[in-house]
């Protein structure tokens, strides 16, 4: 196997040519990544792969590292102007929520009319497709302005739902597998080989 070389990262993103110099530094690298067999049959190519993704990862965190030094000023500066922002627009939420509730009852009342007559115009065409004449059919008043219907769910029954639309606590599932547990009907458990790239 082809003995590794060095990089030169040791360059800041904030020096004016750093960037292209690191850049190149990364290129060259990942160009030597590349000309590497990706064949692991024995220990020794083991230990020379993990090397050379271990040194990756730390160049992928010095690139990091280097973009923390340009960023954290300005991410300090931007929760600090968030906050500012939360103080200066939280007395026009507070002084807006009450026409927000009006506006929000209103609609709600419109629209609880509207499912009323929207039955009774389906119970007119009913009636019509009997034979019933009838000439008394309601108007359907229009959605408030600034109403849109979308179509969503409640459930009021969970023992009526099917169970292609429940979901799998995976989380709970982790949480009695760290604990202990290795049986739980319905799910194999198993030991799964994860390699870390360390040194």
């Amino acid at each position: 196997m082809a003995t590794e070389t060095k990089p030169n990262t040791e360059l800041s993103l904030t020096d004016s040519s750093g960037r292209e110099l690191l850049q190149r530094s990364l290129t060259d690298y990942v160009t030597f990544l590349r000309r590497q067999p990706a064949v692991c049959g024995s220990p020794e190519q083991q230990e020379v792969l993990i090397k050379h993704v271990t040194h990756g990862n730390e160049l992928i965190k010095r690139v990091a590292a280097e973009r923390l030094k340009i960023t954290r000023q300005l991410d300090k500066e931007k929760h600090d102007w968030m906050e500012v922002e939360k103080q200066m627009t939280a007395p026009i939420l507070e002084a807006m929520q009450p026409l927000k509730d009006a506006v929000e009852h209103y609609n709600r009342e419109i629209l609880r009319v509207r499912e009323h007559q929207l039955a009774e115009a389906a119970q007119q065409a009913t009636n019509a497709t009997s034979g019933e004449t009838n000439w008394l059919t309601p108007e359907v008043t229009s959605l408030p302005k600034g109403v849109q219907l979308k179509w969503t769910f409640e459930i009021v029954d969970p023992n009526k739902v099917p169970n292609g639309y429940w979901i799998i606590d995976e989380a709970a599932i982790k949480a009695d597998i760290a604990e202990g547990v290795r049986e739980i009907p319905g799910i194999h458990i198993f030991e799964e080989a994860i390699t870390t790239f360390r040194k």
